[in-house]
Protein backbone atom coordinates (compact mmCIF):
# COMPACT_ATOMS: atom_id res chain seq x y z
CA UNK A 1 0.00 0.00 0.00
CA UNK A 2 1.11 3.30 -0.87
CA UNK A 3 2.18 5.55 2.04
CA UNK A 4 1.58 9.54 1.69
CA UNK A 5 3.08 11.90 5.21
CA UNK A 6 2.06 14.82 5.98
CA UNK A 7 4.85 17.39 7.38
CA UNK A 8 5.91 20.32 8.83
CA UNK A 9 6.05 22.91 12.17
CA UNK A 10 3.75 22.24 14.92
CA UNK A 11 0.45 23.83 14.60
CA UNK A 12 0.80 23.94 10.76
CA UNK A 13 -2.65 22.09 10.30
CA UNK A 14 -1.15 18.87 9.64
CA UNK A 15 -4.22 16.71 11.66
CA UNK A 16 -7.06 18.99 10.71
CA UNK A 17 -5.95 18.61 7.00
CA UNK A 18 -5.75 14.23 7.51
CA UNK A 19 -9.20 14.40 9.04
CA UNK A 20 -10.43 16.83 6.92
CA UNK A 21 -9.16 15.43 3.83
CA UNK A 22 -10.91 11.65 5.12
CA UNK A 23 -14.10 12.98 4.92
CA UNK A 24 -13.87 14.93 1.62
CA UNK A 25 -13.21 11.23 0.42
CA UNK A 26 -16.40 10.16 2.21
CA UNK A 27 -15.09 9.11 5.51
CA UNK A 28 -17.53 9.28 8.36
CA UNK A 29 -15.53 7.53 11.01
CA UNK A 30 -11.73 6.45 10.80
CA UNK A 31 -9.30 3.83 12.35
CA UNK A 32 -6.40 5.69 13.52
CA UNK A 33 -3.33 3.51 14.10
CA UNK A 34 -0.60 5.30 16.56
CA UNK A 35 2.81 4.24 16.44
CA UNK A 36 5.01 5.07 19.16
CA UNK A 37 8.43 5.98 19.03
CA UNK A 38 9.65 2.16 20.02
CA UNK A 39 7.02 0.92 17.05
CA UNK A 40 4.42 -0.08 18.94
CA UNK A 41 1.00 0.13 17.65
CA UNK A 42 -2.57 0.98 19.50
CA UNK A 43 -5.91 1.21 16.84
CA UNK A 44 -8.30 3.36 18.13
CA UNK A 45 -11.75 4.16 16.24
CA UNK A 46 -13.48 7.91 16.25
CA UNK A 47 -15.54 9.44 14.22
CA UNK A 48 -14.00 12.42 12.54
CA UNK A 49 -16.04 15.22 15.06
CA UNK A 50 -14.67 13.30 17.90
CA UNK A 51 -10.86 12.72 16.21
CA UNK A 52 -11.07 16.49 15.45
CA UNK A 53 -11.95 17.27 19.32
CA UNK A 54 -9.50 14.47 20.62
CA UNK A 55 -6.40 14.77 18.27
CA UNK A 56 -6.45 18.45 16.61
CA UNK A 57 -5.12 21.32 19.62
CA UNK A 58 -4.69 25.23 19.06
CA UNK A 59 -1.38 23.67 21.70
CA UNK A 60 1.91 22.87 20.13
CA UNK A 61 2.98 19.08 19.72
CA UNK A 62 -0.70 17.64 20.51
CA UNK A 63 0.73 14.82 17.53
CA UNK A 64 3.75 13.30 19.39
CA UNK A 65 3.88 10.29 17.03
CA UNK A 66 3.10 8.83 13.65
CA UNK A 67 -1.08 8.62 13.26
CA UNK A 68 -2.10 6.83 10.35
CA UNK A 69 -5.35 6.25 8.60
CA UNK A 70 -6.28 3.95 5.63
CA UNK A 71 -8.39 5.65 3.10
CA UNK A 72 -9.62 4.69 -0.65
CA UNK A 73 -10.97 7.08 -3.59
CA UNK A 74 -11.62 5.98 -7.06
CA UNK A 75 -9.51 5.92 -10.24
CA UNK A 76 -11.27 5.58 -13.29
CA UNK A 77 -13.54 2.44 -11.57
CA UNK A 78 -10.87 1.41 -9.52
CA UNK A 79 -10.83 1.81 -5.82
CA UNK A 80 -7.19 2.38 -4.73
CA UNK A 81 -6.48 2.42 -1.22
CA UNK A 82 -3.65 4.48 0.44
CA UNK A 83 -2.48 5.01 3.94
CA UNK A 84 -2.14 8.77 4.95
CA UNK A 85 0.42 9.68 8.08
CA UNK A 86 0.25 12.72 10.16
CA UNK A 87 3.70 13.54 11.97
CA UNK A 88 4.23 14.97 14.95
CA UNK A 89 5.56 19.19 14.55
CA UNK A 90 9.13 19.12 13.09
CA UNK A 91 11.04 22.94 14.04
CA UNK A 92 15.17 24.48 14.55
CA UNK A 93 15.11 24.35 18.02
CA UNK A 94 16.02 20.97 20.48
CA UNK A 95 12.84 20.37 22.38
CA UNK A 96 13.29 20.33 25.96
CA UNK A 97 11.12 17.48 26.26
CA UNK A 98 12.39 14.07 25.51
CA UNK A 99 9.09 12.97 23.73
CA UNK A 100 8.63 15.62 21.64
CA UNK A 101 12.54 15.12 20.46
CA UNK A 102 11.18 11.63 19.80
CA UNK A 103 8.67 12.43 17.94
CA UNK A 104 10.58 14.84 15.39
CA UNK A 105 12.83 12.20 14.90
CA UNK A 106 9.95 9.56 14.19
CA UNK A 107 8.61 12.34 11.23
CA UNK A 108 11.89 12.48 10.21
CA UNK A 109 12.38 9.24 9.81
CA UNK A 110 9.14 8.79 8.05
CA UNK A 111 10.08 10.99 5.42
CA UNK A 112 12.72 8.50 4.10
CA UNK A 113 10.02 5.67 4.25
CA UNK A 114 7.01 7.10 2.85
CA UNK A 115 5.93 7.46 -1.00
CA UNK A 116 4.98 10.93 -1.31
CA UNK A 117 5.44 13.51 1.16
CA UNK A 118 3.08 16.73 1.81
CA UNK A 119 4.46 19.47 2.92
CA UNK A 120 2.09 21.53 5.17
CA UNK A 121 3.22 25.47 5.25
CA UNK A 122 1.19 27.46 7.25
CA UNK A 123 0.76 30.75 5.76
CA UNK A 124 0.33 32.44 9.09
CA UNK A 125 3.86 31.55 10.58
CA UNK A 126 5.15 33.01 7.18
CA UNK A 127 3.28 36.25 7.16
CA UNK A 128 5.63 36.92 10.34
CA UNK A 129 8.79 35.20 9.61
CA UNK A 130 11.43 35.53 6.78
CA UNK A 131 11.02 32.66 4.46
CA UNK A 132 15.12 32.63 4.22
CA UNK A 133 16.05 32.75 8.25
CA UNK A 134 19.85 30.97 8.74
CA UNK A 135 18.65 26.82 9.22
CA UNK A 136 15.19 27.35 8.08
CA UNK A 137 13.74 23.97 9.05
CA UNK A 138 10.80 24.33 5.97
CA UNK A 139 13.94 25.32 3.85
CA UNK A 140 15.63 21.68 4.75
CA UNK A 141 12.28 19.38 4.19
CA UNK A 142 12.10 21.23 0.66
CA UNK A 143 15.46 20.16 -0.46
CA UNK A 144 15.11 17.02 0.91
CA UNK A 145 11.52 16.88 -1.35
CA UNK A 146 13.06 17.44 -4.53
CA UNK A 147 15.57 15.60 -3.66
CA UNK A 148 13.01 12.06 -3.51
CA UNK A 149 11.25 13.91 -6.24
CA UNK A 150 7.63 13.09 -5.10
CA UNK A 151 6.63 16.15 -2.95
CA UNK A 152 3.69 18.49 -3.12
CA UNK A 153 3.80 22.06 -1.03
CA UNK A 154 0.16 22.32 0.74
CA UNK A 155 0.02 25.98 1.81
CA UNK A 156 -2.34 26.00 4.44
CA UNK A 157 -4.76 28.51 6.17
CA UNK A 158 -5.24 30.41 2.90
CA UNK A 159 -8.52 31.65 4.41
CA UNK A 160 -6.55 33.94 6.79
CA UNK A 161 -6.53 37.42 5.95
CA UNK A 162 -3.81 38.41 3.72
CA UNK A 163 -2.45 34.50 3.27
CA UNK A 164 -2.93 34.93 -0.39
CA UNK A 165 -0.58 37.92 -0.81
CA UNK A 166 2.44 35.83 0.41
CA UNK A 167 1.95 32.95 -1.98
CA UNK A 168 3.97 34.70 -4.09
CA UNK A 169 6.52 35.07 -1.53
CA UNK A 170 6.04 30.80 -1.40
CA UNK A 171 6.83 30.88 -5.04
CA UNK A 172 10.04 33.04 -4.40
CA UNK A 173 11.39 30.95 -1.65
CA UNK A 174 10.24 27.44 -2.70
CA UNK A 175 10.83 27.87 -6.74
CA UNK A 176 10.56 24.10 -7.65
CA UNK A 177 7.82 23.00 -5.82
CA UNK A 178 4.30 22.80 -6.53
CA UNK A 179 2.02 25.09 -4.37
CA UNK A 180 -1.63 24.06 -3.37
CA UNK A 181 -2.90 26.68 -1.49
CA UNK A 182 -5.77 25.04 0.97
CA UNK A 183 -8.04 25.36 3.87
CA UNK A 184 -7.48 22.51 6.17
CA UNK A 185 -10.21 23.91 8.25
CA UNK A 186 -12.59 24.66 5.64
CA UNK A 187 -11.78 22.12 2.71
CA UNK A 188 -10.53 24.23 0.41
CA UNK A 189 -8.30 23.10 -2.69
CA UNK A 190 -9.14 19.66 -1.48
CA UNK A 191 -9.93 18.69 -5.55
CA UNK A 192 -6.59 19.50 -6.29
CA UNK A 193 -4.53 17.67 -3.38
CA UNK A 194 -7.10 14.80 -4.40
CA UNK A 195 -5.90 14.96 -8.06
CA UNK A 196 -2.36 15.22 -7.06
CA UNK A 197 -2.73 11.98 -4.64
CA UNK A 198 -4.36 10.34 -7.75
CA UNK A 199 -1.67 11.20 -10.04
CA UNK A 200 1.52 9.95 -7.40
CA UNK A 201 -0.17 6.31 -5.85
Amino acid sequence: MREIVIVGRPNSGKTMFALNFANFLGVKRVDVTFRDYDDILTCRHFSIEEAKRELCSSVAHRTLTLQSIVLRMTMGKTPIEFMLDDTCGVSEQIHPDATVRRGMAQTLKSMRYADYIFHMLDMIYWSNHPFFQSGNIDQEIYQYGLARNAYTILANKIDAPLAREHLTKIGSAFPKAKVIPISALLGAGFKEVKACVARNI
